[in-house]
């Protein structure tokens, strides 16, 4: 069975022109890179991970109100800008 653990993403609500800490159990994953799609699952950005194994956060500035996945590897996770 695979490992269902997934990273947490906060605040969930977050602010515009903010950021989202990112939080994950060490070497959870082997991502080296994280995709953000909007919920019609168009890519809106994408960048490296310098080190998954610690939190990191991601600037979200510039990103309209609406709901998003943070997706790394395999794993995704909802966050709304408000």
């Amino acid at each position: 069975m695979k490992n269902q653990t997934k990273f947490v993403v906060s605040p969930n609500m977050v602010p515009s022109n903010a950021s989202i800490t990112v939080q994950s159990p060490v070497n959870m994953f082997a991502a080296d890179s994280y995709h953000i799609v909007n919920d019609r699952g168009e890519l809106v950005r994408k960048g490296k991970i310098s080190d998954p194994a610690r939190e990191f956060s991601l600037s979200v500035g510039g990103m309209p109100d609406g709901i998003y996945w943070l997706v790394m590897g395999e794993l995704r996770e909802r966050f709304t800008i408000v």
